[in-house]
């Protein structure tokens, strides 16, 4: 690949990296001059739809965020069968690389690579882009101290990240956080804790959760808790021990509300050690000074000693201060001319010498005027201003000889609009009057707009529900005669409603139409298959089948039911069958059948009854009430010679031998 130039434009310079899905080379885009970097995705990937659409919702997730902290994307496009995105060429390694060279870095140092990536994600978030995959190696150092946040193949929006989450968990196994571990939502959140891991890696030079295998990384990650990094490397401040343990909290919610809070935990450490560095400075200068007041003997003598001047005694600095001159006193006079150049010489230093004291002891009084005046300015404690409205909350400041600077505006589910999410200071703390209190301020809760969920199926509402941020709520299910089983009769709140997001929308499915209630039919005498047909024209359903040997029946015929002819049950009731296995024949006997058709006579209706007896014994083979004129028709068995007998109310009406 080599030399080939893309669009006619970006020549391949050099292979700087490969990937599991990507190879990065260092190209020269020859319409500006300018060297890029251009990731081209695998060859083998090129007929996965799944890889080529991941490739480039990279491109898309980052060419709406311009931000020194992100690399910037240029272009994509395709060429053949290549598909390539044209990115910023970052000269420097990644945070991994640097952690292998110096196995810990420095806290001021993690502080400051860790805001860096803040500040990128701030840029992100706010564009509802959550990154899925913070980690080291997706952090870029460059040769000039910039860091830079790279790789957002796998992020998601904001308000579609859940049900492709569950699909398939991604992101790298040392830095995933819970929920993505449970294959369940991601949220702006989700990278909070993975860069948390990456700050707990920088200051203690490893990860807190290790193992075999991704799984088992990823269970710790769901139920083991971390150890404290306090307990590895102790230099660590307590407040950043405590930003650390606040971002990779198990639950969500018990961490940063946002990237923008943490990136300001992470300045207040700064400025600690800032504050630290400066008091160690003044108690050096100040030490300094005290040394050069009390042992100025000894530093003249050492000036003289490179100089060759005389050293001034204590009297005459003295008497110096005080305006005296001073005159040795000595046997003789001088007599050489070349003395009074180096007398002279001697005063003009010794002038300069004081001058420069005053000036310090100037100075330190001033400073220790101005101390003197911070230590003495009164102390109030800081008020709990979350929750109250922003105009109450500057007056309970003021009132305490305090000011009140908005930090932040943020969309809260929580707190109503332009009410106090957070403060910079916790209450009860105390502080120094005309101290300024940051505070994010609520935007009110996000609105979505209820989707038209009827005749949907139920998982089709929950992934609409999903991508803007709404729940589903208390599902029922209810008998309907026009909408199909399966499928959404109605929803609370109806469609087209703003409402906040996490809102639960109440579904109600359709169970079908509701049961009717029928008459059992006669199935005795009916094949089986016959018998099944008929009972589902009814809506009814075939239910246990006995099989046994029948005196009436042949084989496969059904002898009784259960329930019986005319019973009513409701539709989706199952009945019973008992079917034959085929005559019971006598040895030497023969098998007949006789097919009977009789006419009721006149008067009132009469019970009929049908008699054999056969070489199968006696038995009744019909017993119905029937109206005068009916006409009743059966087919018989008669096994061997046999009579047939016909009773109408119990009185022997008709007898015929076979």
């Amino acid at each position: 690949m080599i030399g080939k130039v893309l669009n006619s434009r970006y020549e391949l310079v050099e292979k700087v990296g490969t990937g599991g899905m990507a190879i990065v080379y260092r190209a020269k885009d020859q319409l500006l001059g300018r060297e890029v970097a251009i990731k081209i995705l695998q060859p083998h990937f090129a007929d996965n739809e799944t890889a080529v659409r991941r490739f480039k919702h990279e491109a898309q997730a980052v060419a709406s965020l311009s931000h020194p902290n992100i690399v910037n994307i240029f272009d994509i496009g395709k060429e053949d069968d290549i598909n390539y995105i044209v990115m910023e060429y970052i000269t420097g390694k990644d945070l991994k690389e640097h952690l292998k060279e110096v196995k810990r870095v420095e806290i001021g140092q993690a502080t400051d690579i860790v805001a860096g990536v803040c500040n990128a994600l701030v840029k992100a978030h706010r564009n509802n882009i959550v990154h899925c995959d913070i980690k080291p190696h997706n952090i870029l150092l460059t040769n000039d101290g910039r860091v830079k946040v790279t790789d957002f193949g796998i992020a998601q929006a904001v308000t579609s990240a859940t049900i492709g989450q569950t699909d398939s968990i991604m992101g790298s196994a040392h830095y995933l956080s819970p929920e993505q571990a449970k294959g369940g939502k991601v949220s702006t959140k989700s990278d909070i804790y993975s860069l948390g891991i990456v700050l707990y890696e920088l200051v203690t030079g490893k990860v807190p959760f290790t193992g075999d295998n991704h799984v088992s990384i990823a269970l710790k990650h769901i139920e083991e808790p971390p150890v404290n990094p306090k307990e590895i490397n102790p230099d660590i401040p307590d407040k950043l021990s405590g930003i650390i343990l606040k971002a990779i909290a198990k639950e969500p919610e018990n961490r940063y509300n946002s990237v923008v809070e943490m990136l300001r935990d992470l300045k207040e450490v700064d400025e600690q050690f800032i504050n630290q560095t400066k008091e160690v400075k003044n108690i050096a200068n100040q030490h300094t000074m005290i040394m050069s007041k009390q042992d100025y003997q000894k530093e003249i003598k050492k000036e003289k000693e490179k100089n060759n001047i005389n050293i001034p005694k204590r009297e005459e600095v003295q008497q110096k201060l005080r305006g005296v001159d001073v005159v040795e006193k000595k046997d003789k006079e001088p007599t050489s001319k070349e003395k009074i150049p180096a007398k002279k010489k001697r005063s003009s230093l010794l002038t300069a010498v004081l001058i420069l004291m005053a000036t310090f002891i100037v100075i330190a009084g001033a400073g220790y005027f101005m101390l003197v005046q911070y230590v003495n300015v009164e102390e109030v404690k800081v008020p709990n201003l979350v929750g109250k409205h922003l105009e109450v909350a500057r007056q309970d400041l003021e009132s305490k000889g305090l000011s009140l600077k908005v930090y932040y505006e943020s969309h809260s589910q929580e707190i109503e609009k332009d009410h106090i999410i957070s403060q910079s200071i916790p209450p009860d703390s105390k502080v120094k009057k005309a101290r300024v209190i940051e505070v994010v301020v609520s935007k009110g809760a996000k609105l979505s707009t209820v989707p038209k969920l009827i005749n949907t199926t139920l998982r089709e509402a929950e992934i609409q529900l999903d991508k803007l941020d709404l729940q589903t709520g208390e599902i029922k299910e209810e008998y309907s005669n026009e909408v199909t089983e399966g499928l959404i009769i109605s929803q609370d709140p109806q469609p087209g409603t703003e409402v906040k997001e996490g809102t639960n929308i109440n579904l109600v499915i359709s169970k079908g139409r509701e049961p009717q209630e029928v008459e059992v039919p006669n199935l005795v005498g009916l094949r089986q298959e016959e018998a099944v047909e008929r009972l589902r024209q009814l809506n009814l359903i075939l239910g246990q089948v006995l099989n046994r040997e029948s005196l009436d029946y042949h084989q496969g015929r059904v002898i009784a039911q259960k329930p019986t002819t005319g019973t009513k049950i409701m539709e989706g009731s199952t009945v019973q069958l008992i079917v034959s296995t085929g005559i019971r024949n006598p040895r030497g006997s023969e098998i007949k059948d006789r097919k009977i058709r009789f006419n009721i006579p006149p008067g009132d209706e009469k019970k009929v009854e049908f008699v054999v007896r056969d070489d199968n014994g006696q038995r009744t083979v019909y017993d119905q009430v029937h109206q005068p004129g009916d006409t009743v028709v059966k087919d018989v068995i008669i096994v061997g010679p046999g009579t047939i007998r016909i009773y109408l109310d119990g009185q022997l009406y008709y007898e015929k031998q076979v």
